[in-house]
């Protein structure tokens, strides 16, 4: 129990020292390259922060426990928006106006479409959705590197300016492997102690395991709120959420046969389904996420939270 307490303890230091300094690296990043701080953002920051997520998925599919995959998947991305970004907009308003945003929802819509269909029709991931899920994380991943920013954003990257390459690489590198290293500590304690508890594998990845691999969002959002920079604590989200599916899911299926569980067609995907559109609302009708929104968020991540550990325990 003691070691557990420490790990945690340990962990969250590790998170908010590294969320201190990639946010900086990132701008920096994007400046020296000429491309838009988000791609940097979704590129770096989301596709980096969700390493957690695709290890955790890796390895339960390959333990043979898919109930862990589907649930840390899903459930990581219920956090991240009802509890990751709800705690940034506690804190500033985030405006979801910018175009790119709006693009990425899309995807991310689609392609929450395409798991949710596979999860109720076939009761598993098959084969060739995991397959289309890879090709659209490869265009994907293309597009963004061939985007190049507008004069406003150049204007917003200048400050990166203050950096040198060298040191921005540096605190980008270190920046993601503090996220994730200090995630991975905070995870095994969580787990530890759910075990002990007697909570079902399913729950535990829905909730736990989830939230643990979604401390990196967390961390790396605030910090670039703090550094005004709320279009890329959205985008990062965003981007993360997308590579969770696609990578995620889709590379993990590619190991291992993805079969579907109670829990997570009853609590998981309906309330995943239900925070991305909600979001998507928010996004199209360029209503900013503001505190009143982002409690009533938080309240709805509670009574799922609350409903999951009902049926686990």
């Amino acid at each position: 129990m003691i070691i557990s307490i420490l790990m945690l303890a340990s962990g969250l230091i590790i998170l908010l020292t590294a969320a201190h300094v990639i946010i900086p690296g990132t701008i920096s990043v994007a400046y020296y390259f000429r491309v838009p701080a988000h791609v940097v953002a979704v590129l770096l920051i989301a596709a980096g922060t969700s390493a957690p997520e695709l290890i955790v998925a890796i390895q339960a599919g390959l333990n043979g426990t898919p109930q862990i995959v589907w649930g840390n998947i899903i459930g990581s991305n219920i956090t991240n928006i009802l509890v990751v970004l709800s705690i940034s907009g506690l804190f500033f308003p985030i405006a979801t106006t910018d175009t790119q945003t709006k693009r990425d929802m899309i995807l991310l819509l689609a392609i929450s479409a395409i798991i949710t269909i596979s999860a109720y029709y076939f009761a598993a991931l098959p084969l060739f959705v995991s397959i289309l899920l890879v090709i659209i994380l490869a265009c994907y991943t293309l597009y963004l590197v061939c985007l190049k920013p507008d004069e406003e954003e150049s204007e917003k990257n200048t400050e990166g300016a203050e950096l040198s390459f060298k040191r921005s690489l540096i605190y980008c590198i270190a920046g993601v492997a503090g996220l994730v290293f200090g995630a991975d500590l905070m995870v095994n304690a969580a787990v530890d102690l759910a075990v002990a508890l007697s909570i079902s594998k399913a729950v535990i990845g829905l909730t736990i395991i989830a939230f643990g691999t979604s401390l990196p969002e967390i961390a790396a959002a605030i910090a670039s709120l703090f550094h005004r920079r709320a279009d890329m604590a959205l985008g990062s989200i965003i981007g993360s959420n997308i590579f969770n599916i696609v990578a995620g899911l889709g590379i993990t299926r590619l190991v291992s046969e993805l079969p579907v569980t109670t829990e997570i067609l009853v609590t998981g995907i309906p309330v995943m389904i239900l925070s991305t559109l909600i979001l998507a609302l928010l996004i199209f009708f360029k209503q900013p996420l503001e505190k009143i929104i982002s409690v009533c968020f938080l309240a709805i991540y509670c009574l799922f939270l609350g409903l999951n550990l009902a049926i686990g325990i």
